[in-house]
């Protein structure tokens, strides 16, 4: 049988589709969101993107033997050095990833490969240099046989940054046009899924703070859905937590699922929401940079501001004279009420900077 003659799944067929629309979606099949990783080793915030774009441009072809190219431009965006492309490149290289199959023997067992087989980079230092690279016959076979997978906003993909919070993205546009919109697991398993390394955040509290909380502070403000936890407490064992419920919900208005189409191939996508549309336009103005992270620059509406943009953090910390930032942030989100919701970029940080410096003339500094 001819290569072209091989059936493909559902998911390669959606690659296909988002192709002519544009791509302004990522098709990344449900088994690799899904999928462990060898050692626990997840890849970076910025190999995550990386792959999701190699993923994109190879779309409906993905399977196919052969190579595939990508233009140091599109990877960097209007970054001005290669240089973080190549230890990127690297370390999707290293990485190994797992899943469920079946042996030779027909039993159960665990798959394990890498994503890549080889990259080729062209040396010269411009944009419009390639990068040629081919997927592992693992990673092609799995690609080829997917048939469920999760619809990703490009643009909203690239604004998170935090890896943990763009794990928890990745599975809620998996879950979110299921009608069980959950996912349950032992506390191991979540760290397992989302990639925290072992021995890493391993109080509980840390675990919370470092992973949950900034997920749900990052989903909830750039994705078409919202992010809910519940821990499950042990009956036995000290009132130990030992699991956790992960829940998605649209947000008002947000229609049907931008994120994911499991089963017929004629589900309408859902139009972004104003809020997304904004995030694709900054992203695309920016040239969909992966390695300098695009994002539209806007203020938590509530929560800890610690997980912030990085302007945001450093603006409180240079102007307001010492005082608790939260508090400071409090302040800013009561007198700003309802207005908050429409500032966002320079003019964002224009009111942010002289709130700050009105509070510390008022209150002195600590």
């Amino acid at each position: 049988m001819e290569e072209a003659e091989i059936p493909t799944g559902r998911t390669l067929k959606a690659a296909h589709r988002a192709d002519r629309e544009g791509r302004r979606v990522v098709i990344k099949p449900g088994e690799l969101i899904e999928a462990k990783f060898a050692r626990g080793a997840s890849p970076s915030l910025s190999a995550r993107k990386v792959l999701a774009l190699l993923i994109a441009k190879a779309g409906g072809d993905a399977w196919r033997s052969g190579s595939h190219t990508i233009t140091k431009k599109e990877l960097r965006g209007s970054h001005e050095s290669n240089d973080r492309i190549n230890n990127i490149l690297d370390e999707l290289m290293d990485v190994k990833f797992k899943m469920p199959t079946l042996s030779t023997r027909g039993r159960d067992a665990v798959l394990t490969a890498a994503l890549i087989a080889w990259n080729i980079e062209e040396t010269a230092d411009d944009g419009m240099s390639i990068i040629e690279w081919e997927f592992s016959k693992p990673a092609r076979q799995m690609l080829q046989g997917s048939d469920y997978y999760a619809r990703i906003n490009r643009a909203a993909l690239l604004a998170f940054q935090s890896k943990y919070a763009l794990g928890v993205y990745e599975i809620g546009c998996l879950l979110i046009g299921r009608r069980d919109k959950s996912w349950h697991g032992s506390v191991e398993e979540a760290r397992e899924k989302l990639g925290v390394p072992a021995g890493s955040l391993v109080n509980f509290a840390e675990f919370r703070r470092s992973v949950l909380m900034r997920a749900k502070q990052e989903v909830d403000q750039i994705a078409h859905f919202t992010f809910e936890w519940t821990e499950v407490r042990s009956t036995s064992r000290g009132r130990r937590i030992e699991a956790l419920d992960f829940r998605f919900a649209l947000k008002t208005g947000a229609g049907s699922a931008e994120g994911v189409r499991h089963s017929k191939p004629s589900d309408a996508a859902m139009s972004p929401t104003r809020k997304e549309a904004a995030i694709e336009k900054a992203a695309g103005d920016r040239g969909d940079n992966v390695v300098t992270l695009p994002a539209l620059l806007v203020f938590p509406l509530s929560g800890p501001i610690d997980y912030a943009a990085q302007p945001i953090v450093r603006i409180a910390r240079e102007h307001g004279g010492g005082w608790d930032k939260n508090l400071i942030a409090q302040a800013y989100r009561e007198q700003m009420g309802g207005r908050l919701q429409g500032l966002s970029g320079a003019r964002l940080l224009s009111s942010w900077e002289g709130f700050c410096k009105s509070w510390t003339r008022q209150r002195g500094s600590t």
